[in-house]
């Protein structure tokens, strides 16, 4: 290690002692020991960004990996189609789908129970109650008071409590009605009303017409009869959603059900460049950079080790009698 050598000069010269050429020889001496740390600092925050870079494309690869080996998921996926999207459009197949053919046959499609009152003014005064069922659903009553006792005021009512309706006020030439159209579409959702509800204003009744019945979807499934409460059908195909968009009895419709391969060469693709990302960057580690320095985890023993773990994990087996063949995806150059 260096030393300082302190010089106090002739007791006779009249110099004394020499403050800035000691300080600036202790300076140099630190600045020698610091250099080697900060060339070793720097080349360990360079193999940390290699590192880094490596373990973020691993984890990427580990990822790619999973989709592969999930045998419920990307390797089960299932896709499905209609001969006829004007009568019935598929609109997913979840991977409990078995692929298949089946023929449909929309006989109706499935209505939703709606309700509206004779025309009035919307400023008129109301006054009574109503009374709503839906179904088999328990009886609500609404008795009207000053908070209520306009047609946008009940259909505000109406909305905020549990009726299992929804109220709407139209308006058109002839005035402003109220509108109850049911929560619930099918048969099963048709709407009951009764009460004494009147316009106090002009003394008369309010009077309530059906305008549509709820009613079931109809149709057949390979020659089976079904039944659905809405047109948006999810329980007769396990796996299999779809959309019935018009009635036209008598019309086969063909869906087919298969596997989507799509899928799965995509899920294969991705992996594959994962892979190969990984490998370009193991083996860029082993060059030089631009400058001809080499790289910074160049001839390190972890990225061997790393090298030959990867290339050892995907060898795949080859079956008796087959053709001997490479089997390591995106293999390192050698």
């Amino acid at each position: 290690m260096s030393t300082v050598g302190l010089s106090f000069g002739s007791p006779t010269s009249g110099q004394g002692f020499d403050v800035t050429g000691t300080v600036n020889q202790i300076a140099s001496i630190l600045e020698g020991v610091e250099t080697p740390w900060k060339s070793q600092l720097s080349s360990l925050q360079s193999q940390d960004t290699a590192l880094t870079g490596i373990g973020q494309d691993l984890s990427s690869l580990s990822t790619a990996l999973q989709s592969l080996t999930d045998f419920q998921g990307v390797m089960a996926a299932k896709q499905g189609s209609s001969s006829d999207n004007s009568i019935l459009e598929l609109t997913s197949a979840a991977t409990n789908a078995v692929a298949g053919s089946h023929t449909l046959v929309v006989n109706s499609l499935a209505q939703t129970s709606s309700y509206y009152t004779n025309s009035i003014s919307s400023s008129d005064t109301l006054s009574g109650s109503l009374t709503i069922q839906v179904g088999s659903g328990a009886a609500q009553t609404l008795t009207l008071d000053s908070s209520d006792n306009t047609l946008t005021g009940l259909a505000n009512a109406i909305n905020s409590g549990s009726f299992d309706v929804t109220a709407n006020v139209l308006t058109d030439t002839s005035g402003s009605r109220l509108e109850l159209t049911s929560n619930t579409s099918g048969a099963g959702g048709d709407i009951s009303v009764s009460g004494t509800l009147s316009d106090a204003t002009s003394g008369s009744a309010l009077s309530f017409t059906q305008a549509q019945a709820g009613a079931d979807a109809q149709l057949t499934v390979d020659g089976i009869g079904v039944t659905s409460a809405s047109n948006t059908v999810t329980n007769v195909l396990p796996g299999v959603t779809f959309q019935l968009l018009s009635a036209s009895p008598g019309t086969n419709v063909q869906v087919q059900i298969t596997n989507d391969n799509s899928t799965v060469e995509s899920a294969i693709n991705g992996f594959v460049s994962a892979y190969n990302k990984v490998i370009g960057d193991l083996n860029a580690q082993e060059g030089k950079d631009s400058s001809g320095n080499p790289e910074p985890l160049y001839g390190s023993p972890t990225l061997a080790t790393l090298q030959q773990q990867l290339e050892g994990a995907l060898n795949f087996a080859q079956p008796a009698n087959a053709v001997a063949t490479d089997g390591t995806v995106g293999a390192a150059d050698t």
